[in-house]
C-alpha cells in the first residue's frame, strides 16, 4: 500500500511541474523601443511568429509594447520608418532595443534651390524623381513621365484633348488660385535657368526635385509661390568615354471609344421616336429592308450603293441620312488601332579630372489615330553640357539644348471635329465605287473628309 501510494504521489508531481514548464514558455513578451538618444520611439511595429501564429503590436507614447503568448526563444522583429529594421531573441525577460537610424535613406543628395543638401536636413515638402524612374517608362514628355511618380502634383487634359502637340495643365496640391485668367502652375527650372518640360528628352535628365509649400518661395520669389519643379540633366563623369544607345517602338490604340448602334437598330429607334412624340417615321419600310439587307450581306439587285444620285441642284447629291442605308461605324472609320511611334535616343559622356562633358540627340516620330489626314509629330533634341575646374576654387560650364518639333495635322481637327464624329448617322456611305468614279461621300454637311494641313514649327534654345 504505501509503495502504490508513493507512486501515485509521484506521478502527481511530474504531471504539475509539466503544466507549469508550458504555462511559463507561453507568457507575456514586454519590452521598451527607443532611439540612439535614449528617447522612446512611438509607432513602432513589433511581431512575432510564435507556434506558427503572427502576433504584433505597436508601441505606446513611452516606446513600450506587450504581446501576449509569446514562447521562450522567439524572434522578434521591430521596425520604423527612418530607422534599421532590427530582429532580437525573447528569452523571457523584458527587453530594451535600441533602433539604429537608416543614413542610407537621411543621405540621400536633393538638388533643393541653390545647390543640393542631404534629405536628412530638408526642412520643406521634397519629391524627389531619378533617372531610372523616367527611363522605365516609355512617354514621349517629362510631364508624361511624372503622372503618378509624385504625390500632390496633379495634371490635367485641357480642351485640344490627346492630340500629339497637346499639353497637360498641372500644379502642385490642388487649385492654387480662383482669379480669372490666373496661372496657378509651378515654376519650371532646368539647369537653374527657367524652361519647359517639353522641350526636353527624358532619356537626358539625371533627377527631378519636385518642391511643393511655399517656402521655396523665399528662394525664387512670388513665382514659386505654387511650387517649384527643378530639373537637372545628365553630366559627364571622369573615366572612359561611355556611348550610349536607347531606342523604343510602341503601338497606341485609342481607348475608351463609345460603342455605336448599327444603322438597323438606329433607323427603329429613330422610327419609335417619332412615334412617341406623334410624328411620322423617318424611314420606311422599304428603307428598313434595304438597311437589314446590307447589314446582312444580301442586298437586292441594284441596291449594291448604298445611295441615290439626286441630281447637282439638290442639297445632298448624293442621298443621305433616312435615304441611304448603309451600316458605318464612324469611330472605326476615324480612329486607327496599333499606330506605331518611334523614339531614338544616343549619347557621349566622358572625362578627366579636369574637364567632363556630355552630348545627346535624340530623334521622336510619333503619328496619330486619325486615319483621314496626315497627323504626324516629329521632334529633334540636341543637348551639350561642358564643365572645366580651373583651380580648386573656379569652374567654368557650358550647357546648352535646342529643339526643334515639326507637328501637321488637318486643318479642321478642332473640338467640333470629334464632336460631329458622334453626330454622324450610321446609314451615311463613306464612299461609292461604280465602273467609272470613285468619290469620296461629305459626313459633314459642311466640310469634305479630305482637308487642308498645315505645319506647326517651334524652335527653342539657350
Amino acid at each position: 500500500m504505501v509503495a502504490l501510494f508513493s507512486t501515485s504521489l509521484l506521478h502527481a508531481n511530474i504531471t504539475y511541474e509539466a503544466n507549469a514548464a508550458v504555462v511559463q514558455q507561453q507568457s507575456v513578451c514586454k519590452g521598451t523601443v527607443v532611439d540612439n538618444n535614449g528617447d522612446p520611439v512611438v509607432g513602432a511595429s513589433v511581431f512575432v511568429v510564435s507556434n506558427g501564429q503572427k502576433k504584433g503590436s505597436v508601441t505606446d507614447l513611452d516606446g513600450n509594447f506587450e504581446i501576449a503568448g509569446v514562447a521562450s526563444g522567439s524572434s522578434l522583429t521591430i521596425s520604423y520608418v527612418g530607422y534599421k529594421t532590427q530582429q532580437v531573441t525573447w528569452s523571457g525577460k523584458d527587453l530594451k532595443v535600441t533602433l539604429q537610424e537608416n543614413s542610407e535613406m537621411l543621405d540621400n543628395v536633393v538638388v533643393v534651390g541653390y545647390g543640393t543638401q542631404k534629405k536628412v536636413n530638408l526642412t520643406g515638402a521634397v519629391s524627389v524623381v531619378n533617372s531610372k524612374q523616367l527611363e522605365s517608362r516609355p512617354v514621349t514628355s517629362v510631364a508624361q513621365a511624372l503622372q503618378g511618380e509624385v504625390p500632390g502634383l496633379n495634371f490635367s487634359v485641357g480642351n485640344s484633348g490627346g492630340s500629339l502637340n497637346s499639353r497637360m495643365s498641372m500644379n502642385i496640391r490642388g487649385i492654387g488660385t480662383i482669379g480669372s485668367g490666373s496661372n496657378a502652375a509651378p515654376l519650371v527650372l532646368i539647369d537653374g535657368s527657367e524652361g519647359d518640360l517639353y522641350s526636353i528628352s527624358p532619356n537626358d535628365i539625371e533627377s527631378i526635385s519636385v518642391l511643393k509649400d511655399a517656402s521655396s518661395s523665399a528662394i525664387y520669389g512670388s513665382r514659386a509661390a505654387f511650387g517649384v519643379i527643378l530639373v537637372t540633366t545628365k553630366s559627364g563623369k571622369e573615366g572612359r568615354t561611355n556611348v550610349s544607345y536607347n531606342g523604343n517602338v510602341r503601338f497606341s490604340t485609342a481607348t475608351q471609344i463609345p460603342e455605336m448602334p448599327n444603322s438597323y437598330d438606329f433607323a427603329r429607334y429613330w422610327n419609335d421616336a417619332a412615334a412617341n412624340s406623334g410624328g411620322n417615321a423617318p424611314f420606311s419600310q422599304d428603307m428598313l429592308n434595304k438597311i437589314k439587307n446590307h447589314i446582312n450581306g444580301t442586298p437586292a439587285p441594284g441596291e449594291e450603293v448604298t445611295t441615290t444620285w439626286q441630281g447637282t441642284e439638290a442639297n445632298e447629291p448624293w442621298s443621305m441620312y433616312t435615304g441611304s442605308w448603309d451600316n458605318t461605324n464612324w469611330f472605326k472609320e476615324m480612329y486607327r488601332s496599333g499606330v506605331p511611334s518611334t523614339e531614338h535616343n544616343i549619347s557621349v559622356s566622358g572625362g578627366g579630372n579636369k574637364v567632363n562633358y556630355y552630348l545627346s540627340g535624340a530623334l521622336l516620330s510619333q503619328r496619330g489615330l486619325i486615319r483621314h489626314g496626315k497627323d504626324k509629330l516629329k521632334r529633334y533634341n540636341f543637348s551639350a553640357k561642358v564643365t572645366a575646374n580651373l583651380t580648386n576654387w573656379a569652374t567654368v560650364s557650358y550647357n546648352s539644348k535646342w529643339v526643334r518639333e515639326d507637328y501637321s495635322r488637318p486643318s479642321y481637327m478642332t473640338g467640333l471635329f470629334f464632336h460631329n464624329i458622334a453626330r454622324r448617322w450610321p446609314t451615311n456611305p463613306v464612299s461609292i465605287q461604280t465602273d467609272t468614279m470613285f468619290m469620296v461621300m461629305r459626313f459633314f454637311r459642311w466640310r469634305m473628309v479630305v482637308l487642308t494641313l498645315h505645319r506647326t514649327i517651334s524652335f527653342i534654345s539657350s
